[in-house]
């Protein structure tokens, strides 16, 4: 069994660690490692613009070939068999495009195989295809779903373009321009890939015909409100073009980057060839050379990140430091609350389209993202500097707008999304976008409304009789799913959201005794594996319930001993045994621990085997042997 000095030391060697890998700016960044499908779509945009720079191309094609499976398919995690289509397409695709291997190599062979046992081109996610379709290896469909004219509806009518989420947005842009202009490019680097289309399937971005009628339904109520809206037809969708390619420039951060997303910026690209910019254009060449910058080196081998991560990673472990002893006082503290601080947003942006009242404060993922805030980013920041704010006026105000900007974003329905407030009208899910709901819309989950309610209670010591509080905690009581879980959108998966939940509403003055509380922690207890640790398959958040895995994961371990120890007022022999784990586990360490979306894209966040096992040994250690490390 562990002792108490075995876990000190733990906690010691593990706040070392972290110290050590501290940036001179303050920041810490480790990589935001998703699947190959950005690393492919960085390639396929060099070579279309003919972007020469065979060093990085040939470096980011080696790590495409290092993730094939010895079934000659890709994975987005271990448990997915026999590999994910649109991964596999989209690394088939890349390394023909890279011009370093060619259709007859073996591995080219079994990946043919292996993509056509899938289904082919025709089961890949809408967003790869659109990749696809403007290097002329796939038809856009025709009529396209979205109209470019409905960028033009006011906000103010009952759907419009900015009732689409902002991830929805910045992507769907693009691939508007390109999709009504029926744009595509070939050059001399791009393959022929329609062996991968079986026959017998039709070559149309559609799943069934009765959808198909719902999306030309749609695509025809747009064009006609448009018309009604400006009383005119012709010269609609010239204005439609240069409102929406505005949309973009507007979006565009200090680097060139759209909203600081690979794949996005990727897209947006295309729709500037599209519209007549030439391919070396100031603009594409520098968004094309910031992306560059957005890797991460596996030993010489390259990675593209979609969105670096380096505030997300930053208040995390400077909170995970101070949750370890480390005093607010400490350098390693101070320049990250330093950095924190000149990150924060002093300006309105697309949030306030539905939050017109709420006052700027918000912190975004990337550094350097002025335009696009989060709530979780923001309520990670605030936990980091809170101890600070006692002690500098000027981080007390930061922390003051921070928490104002959190609150006023709010949803009606009592819980938080992540970027934006009221974006989930549900006519979005008839467009042909795989898991659309997830993309389109912005809705209320429990991970952030969990977290947010944590960030309430313990820190802005607001408890459940405040109304905005009770709001939130009615609606986690009637999102909680039969079996006592939450459904945690952003991360893996029901085990995220029920530590989220579990630790939020115990924050804000729930009761231990409370049937909520108490069916969520028999779940949790329910779910333990023989090793002492708990594992969830990625697959939860595509099948929507819970899977177990056959092994278990450090982090999502440490995430149910820290919602357990929130709970229980000693520790069980069941925690004991968790506790072990996460001290002694060393193995699979790589297992996806954030989702992006169902089936597209999981997140290995490098840092987060190092900071939440350092929270729950904290949060162990000070409830339940000292109360200061």
């Amino acid at each position: 069994m562990i002792t108490e000095s075995k876990i000190i030391q733990e906690i010691k060697s593990r706040t070392e660690s972290l110290k050590e890998k501290q940036s001179p700016n303050g920041a810490w960044h480790y990589c935001f490692q998703d699947g190959v499908m950005f690393d492919a779509f960085m390639i396929m945009t060099m070579r279309a613009i003919q972007h020469q720079d065979e060093k990085f191309i040939r470096a980011v094609t080696e790590y495409i070939v290092d993730k094939q499976e010895s079934n000659g398919a890709w994975k987005h995690y271990k448990d997915e068999t026999p590999g994910n289509i649109t991964a596999s397409v989209s690394a088939y695709n890349a390394l023909l495009f890279s011009g370093y291997f060619k259709k007859t190599d073996p591995n080219m062979k079994k990946a043919e195989k292996q993509i056509l046992s899938m289904g082919g081109l025709r089961n890949t996610h809408f967003l790869v295809k659109a990749l696809l379709a403007v290097n002329g290896q796939y038809p856009w469909p025709k009529p396209f779903p979205i109209p470019i004219t409905f960028i033009l509806l006011p906000t103010k009518f009952p759907l419009n373009f900015f009732d689409l989420s902002c991830y929805a947005r910045v992507h769907f842009a693009p691939i508007m321009i390109a999709g009504n202009l029926n744009y595509s490019i070939q050059t001399e680097y791009t393959p022929d890939i329609s062996h991968l289309m079986p026959s017998s399937t039709s070559v149309d971005i559609q799943r069934s015909p009765t959808e198909h009628e719902d999306v030309i339904s749609f695509r025809n109520y747009i064009e006609e409100e448009v018309k009604k809206q400006y009383n005119i037809s012709c010269l609609l969708k010239n204005r439609a073009y240069k409102k929406t390619k505005k949309f973009m420039l507007q979006r565009l951060e200090s680097d060139g980057t759209l909203y600081n997303y690979t794949s996005a910026t990727c897209l947006m690209i295309y729709s500037f060839l599209a519209l007549g910019y030439n391919q070396s254009h100031s603009m594409i060449n520098n968004a094309i050379n910031s992306l560059k910058t957005y890797t991460c080196d596996f030993n010489g081998l390259k990675h593209v990140e979609n969105s670096p991560s380096q505030i997300w990673d930053t208040a995390l472990i400077s909170y995970s430091l101070q949750e370890a002893g480390v005093a607010f006082e400490d350098s390693s503290i101070k320049s990250s609350i330093h950095y924190l601080e000149g990150q924060q947003q002093r300006i309105k942006s697309d949030w306030a389209i539905h939050n017109p009242d709420g006052k700027s404060g918000g912190w975004g993922f990337t550094e350097g993202n002025t335009k696009n805030p989060d709530i979780d980013d923001t309520t990670a920041v605030l936990r980091a500097m809170y101890e600070t704010t006692k002690h500098d006026k000027k981080i007390l105000q930061a922390w003051n707008r921070g928490l104002n900007w959190i609150l006023s974003m709010q949803n009606d329905d009592g819980g938080w999304a992540a970027f934006e407030k009221n974006v989930d009208k549900k006519i979005f899910t008839i467009l042909p976008v795989d898991h659309v709901e997830d993309g389109a819309l912005d809705a209320s989950s429990a991970d952030l409304t969990g977290r947010t309610l944590e960030l309430l209670g313990n820190y802005a010591k607001l408890k459940k009789d405040h109304p905005q509080v009770k709001s939130a905690i009615n609606w986690l009581k009637r999102n909680q799913e039969s079996d006592g879980s939450w459904n945690g959108k952003w991360g893996i998966c029901y085990i995220y959201g029920t530590w989220a939940a579990v630790t939020g509403l115990l924050a804000v003055g729930v009761e231990v005794e409370d049937p909520v509380i108490q069916k969520a922690k028999r779940w949790l207890y329910s779910i333990q594996n023989n090793d002492g640790g708990w594992g969830e398959s990625c697959s939860s958040n595509i099948l929507k319930k819970y899977v177990r895995l056959s092994f278990s994961i450090t982090t999502q371990s440490a995430w149910v001993m820290d919602a357990l120890i929130a709970i229980e007022d000693q520790p069980t022999k069941e925690m004991k045994r968790g506790i072990q784990f996460i001290v002694v586990n060393k193995k699979n360490l790589d297992y996806p621990t954030g989702a992006g979306f169902p089936d597209l894209s999981y997140i290995y966040y490098h840092s987060y085997n190092h900071i939440f096992p350092l929270i729950t040994l904290s949060h162990y250690y000070k409830k339940y042997i000292k109360s200061e490390i």
